[in-house]
């Protein structure tokens, strides 16, 4: 049986491999060329430390929102395409959640798989869509930790 990056198969999941499935996902969705322009700052974006911290979370959103977006593609000739797309969504949500911006550190595993299953059963048709799906995801996670 394949994994299907729910809650329970995250949790019994090593980091480290995670972090490796969910990259080597991310550089079969996002062409260099891609990867190039999104992580090349403009001098404006760079002059202060938080300036380039704003410039390095927008590209690193956008990233995932592209990757996110590129999945249906990627199983369009699946056996089991809607599966294999809710799967690797999941993966990759947690790719944003933990590599990106290292969200466990205030917003629990279990409360972004919860999260996660939501966006998974309505799912963004393009990256646009995902930029502004993350970008709320984003905003709830800030409300939450405030509020712990």
């Amino acid at each position: 049986m394949q994994r299907d990056y729910t809650y329970a198969s995250l949790s019994q999941s090593s980091r480290e491999e995670l972090e490796e499935l969910s990259l080597r996902l991310v550089h079969r969705l996002v062409p260099e060329e891609s990867m190039n322009e999104l992580f090349t700052f403009e001098h404006d974006e760079s002059e202060s430390e938080d300036k380039l911290q704003e410039a390095q979370f927008d590209a690193m959103l956008r990233m995932n929102a592209i990757a996110l977006s590129e999945l249906p593609a990627l199983f369009s000739e699946s056996d089991n395409q809607q599966q294999n797309i809710e799967r690797m969504q999941r993966l990759l949500l947690w790719h944003f959640y933990a590599v990106s911006f290292h969200l466990e550190r205030a917003i629990p595993l279990q409360t972004h798989c919860n999260h996660v299953e939501i966006i998974v059963k309505q799912s963004p048709q393009n990256a646009l869509e995902w930029v502004t799906t993350l970008t709320d995801l984003l905003r709830q996670y800030a409300q939450i930790a405030q509020n712990s």
